[in-house]
């Protein structure tokens, strides 16, 4: 059990963190540069809107990377301690 929580931990700490700081990345430049923010990238696009859809990817990543260590890495463990 130790081995199955201590390889879930080396996962989910270190993903967790990244994440929060590059939420907390993207809401502080909205909050402080809405100059930077609103500077158009193509058309009516602009970098917090690209910024923004960035948030939703990076969320569909850390998800499939976190299936692809559970298979791994966690499932097996799991299911030798059944």
């Amino acid at each position: 059990f130790r081995e199955l929580r201590a390889s879930f931990r080396r996962f989910a700490f270190p993903m967790t963190i990244a994440f929060l700081v590059w939420y907390f990345a993207y809401v502080l430049l909205a909050a402080f540069a809405p100059g930077f923010m609103s500077t158009k990238v193509a058309g009516n696009i602009n970098i917090g809107l690209v910024l923004g859809l960035l948030q939703f990817a990076t969320t569909f990543l850390i998800t499939w990377l976190y299936i692809r260590h559970a298979n791994k890495n966690l499932d097996p463990i799991a299911t030798e301690l059944r």
